[in-house]
C-alpha cells in the first residue's frame, strides 16, 4: 500500500495526524478496488491512480 502521509507531504497537504489516521483505511480501500483496473493498462504506459481530498462543508 501507498504511504499516504508521505504522499500528502510531497504535494504539500498538511493533515493533522489523526484526520490521516482516519483517511488511510479509505484510501487503501480505494487503492485496492483500483488495483484491478491498473492491471487493464497497456504494459508500455505508467499507471497513474490520483485521488483528490476535499473537507467536507
Amino acid at each position: 500500500m501507498p504511504n499516504w502521509k508521505l504522499l500528502a507531504q510531497a504535494r504539500g497537504i498538511d493533515l493533522p495526524a489523526d484526520d490521516l489516521e482516519r483517511l488511510v483505511p479509505v484510501l487503501d480501500s480505494l487503492d485496492a478496488a483500483f488495483a484491478p483496473l491498473r492491471e487493464l493498462a497497456p504494459h508500455q504506459s505508467e499507471p497513474l491512480t490520483s485521488y483528490r481530498l476535499e473537507r467536507a462543508k
